[in-house]
């Protein structure tokens, strides 16, 4: 009689020492990962850095032009001087907003400019400012724009026929180029028949003419100046076409229905 084979149910006992050595293999797994990884990110960076180095010094990327526009009385020749950078540089370092700002600071004749790069050329718009009225700054006469920006006078500037603003204080420079501001659509090309505007002693507006005659303007509030150039407009045709000189037309009293008109020929002033 066969005897019944015994089956020993075997149980297998990992001992305690083998968990250590496969938690430190996971851990140099990761971290061979990290360095390959890390090892890549830095071949990357190097490489990068090293193309945009060759790129910079391409022939392809560099200036070769620089076209300066809208010019009317800066010449392109002191533009280029202040440039900080020249054909032949490299058009991805050309510092744009460093030209701009020190541009800006050296040319106050200047009310903006645009510095934009292209395909190997740089392009640099002017916008200049226009007189709107002459100012004296010190012993030199400025022009003043209705940002209330004195500059020098170029080119054609000096033979432009816009008011000079006679005042003692910023305040009152403020002021009057304000008048100007407000007066100039109302008055449009009679603007350029006034050689002066200034405060007189009463605090009112005095307008001197290029023929020599004053004009006692008074009250300078803007709501009031359409009506009152229109009446003014009649009585100084009128005044012109009677008179060879005048001294004076006050309109100080325009408010109550009054003019007076003064010709240099006689004593006394007509009402108008």
């Amino acid at each position: 009689m066969a005897k019944k084979r015994r089956y020993q149910k075997r149980v297998s006992i990992t001992p305690a020492y083998s968990y250590p050595y496969k938690r430190s293999g996971r851990i140099s797994k990761a971290f061979a990962w990290m360095l390959l990884i890390l090892t890549a990110c830095f071949l990357i960076y190097a490489g990068t850095k090293k193309l945009a180095a060759a790129a910079a010094s391409s022939d392809a990327l560099v200036i070769k032009d620089i076209e300066i526009t809208g010019n009317k009385n800066l010449s392109k020749a002191e533009i280029r001087e202040l440039l900080i950078f020249t054909t032949g540089d490299s058009i991805v370092k050309a510092d744009l907003r460093g030209a701009e700002t020190i541009i800006k600071d050296l040319k106050p004749e200047l009310k903006n400019i645009s510095v934009k790069r292209g395909w190997q050329k740089i392009t640099v718009k002017l916008y200049e400012r226009t007189p709107e009225a002459f100012v004296l700054n010190g012993r030199e006469l400025y022009g003043i724009d209705f940002e209330d920006k004195p500059f020098p006078l170029r080119g054609f500037m000096n033979s432009m026929q816009v008011p000079e603003i006679v005042y003692k204080t910023q305040n009152e420079r403020t002021e009057l180029l304000k008048f100007v501001k407000d007066f100039k659509p109302v008055c449009k090309d009679f603007i350029g028949n006034i050689a002066q505007i200034k405060y007189g002693a009463a605090g009112a507006i005095v307008l001197t003419m290029r023929d020599g005659a004053l004009v006692f303007w008074g009250d300078p509030r803007a709501e009031h100046l359409a009506r009152k150039f229109d009446k003014f407009g009649k009585i100084y045709i009128d005044a012109k076409s009677k008179h060879k000189q005048i001294e004076y037309i006050d309109m100080t009293f325009y408010g109550s229905g009054r003019a007076v008109v003064k010709p240099r020929d006689s004593k006394e002033g007509s009402k108008g």
